[in-house]
């Protein structure tokens, strides 16, 4: 094990079970990024891989017009056993900040979302199922930068709290879950309509992403009339038009499930770090609010977005009840949470 391995806090990833689908290909929908160390194998398996650099780093180019990783060949994966390390660990996402946090994309259809419902604290769930390559991976890639990277990222953090602390408005991370578990914020009438995806002209490499066990994924882009669902072609592009309902203006009714649910997500995200180390240097930038604040707002509208795309994705697919089901939730879920979690921190991603 690498130094500083075990210093890796995987409690988020209790309760939950994984399983791949290899029907999928949602990950592949991506350009990952690919270290020096693993250029030489894939280079050996896939001679003509082509690489993009940007910000000192390489990654492996995807097929233009939002299309999959060019290695990925009829759902499969060309070069699996020589896959650069964002495909090795997902669907455990990192967080690199005063510590190393690893939650999981749910957005990944090879994840149960039944633990969300659960009320019971992370620490006492049951020790997650069918992540082991994914966390060995993870752990092989914690080193001395790694240290680093966390110092950088806590002296970031340090210097926006001491602005807060002067301005009176600063509230500990700690105290702000304790508060905010006990009364988790769901979203209100102000709160809709929930803010538009991209639209297609913006580019269908920006568009939220999910699987519905169609060839490619389906995207959802804002259009005028509403938002628009997209399956994507792996060599890019768009393979068909799938439908277009305006979103909800008004939060949408949810059956006892669905509410259990929708609580369940907003309580995971609520302990992800990510949350305050994305927040609260928005926060910084205003005046006004406290941390507590600022993050009820944002679980609001994390909530809001949620629930807006599961209407979208059960009118497109023509069910349309009075109240949103568990599963329609869980579709929003699947629908929202890559989109969420890709968002700039004070911190790091590993």
């Amino acid at each position: 094990m690498r130094e500083g391995a075990d210093r890796l806090d995987i409690e988020l990833l209790n309760g939950f079970r994984y399983a791949c689908q290899p029907s999928c290909g949602l990950c592949c929908f991506a350009q990952p990024r690919v270290e020096p160390e693993e250029r030489p194998e894939l280079l050996r398996i896939a001679p003509a891989t082509e690489f993009v650099e940007s910000g000192g780093a390489s990654f492996l180019r995807a097929n233009l017009e939002g299309g999959a990783c060019q290695l990925l060949h009829g759902s499969r994966c060309s070069v699996h056993s020589a896959r650069p390390h964002p495909c090795r660990e997902f669907p455990v996402h990192v967080q690199l900040g005063p510590r190393l946090q690893a939650s999981l994309v749910l957005s990944c259809p090879g994840v149960e979302l039944s633990s969300l419902a659960e009320t019971e604290s992370y620490s006492s769930r049951s020790a997650p199922l069918g992540f082991d390559s994914e966390l060995q991976a993870v752990r092989e890639r914690i080193d001395l930068g790694s240290t680093r990277r966390m110092k950088e990222a806590e002296r970031r953090r340090g210097r926006i709290v001491q602005s807060l602390e002067r301005e009176g408005r600063w509230v500990d991370e700690d105290a702000v879950r304790t508060d905010l578990r006990t009364r988790l914020p769901f979203p209100e009438p102000e709160d809709f309509p929930a803010e538009d995806p991209p639209t297609a002209s913006e580019g269908l490499e920006l568009l939220p992403l999910y699987f519905d066990g169609r060839a490619g994924p389906v995207a959802l882009a804002e259009e005028l009339g509403g938002w628009e669902a997209l399956e994507l072609r792996a060599s890019g592009g768009v393979e068909r038009h799938l439908g277009r309902v305006p979103p909800p203006t008004v939060p949408p009714k949810l059956d006892p499930e669905a509410q259990r649910s929708l609580s369940g997500y907003l309580r995971y995200f609520l302990e992800r770090d990510l949350l305050l180390a994305s927040v609260v240097p928005r926060m910084a930038e205003s005046d006004v609010g406290t941390v507590t604040e600022w993050v009820e707002e944002e679980l609001r509208r994390i909530g809001a977005t949620v629930v807006s795309r599961a209407v979208v994705r059960a009118k497109i697919g023509g069910a349309v009840g009075e109240r949103l089901s568990r599963r329609e939730v869980e579709s929003g879920i699947r629908a929202s949470d890559q989109d969420l979690l890709d968002v700039p921190t004070w911190g790091d991603r590993l």
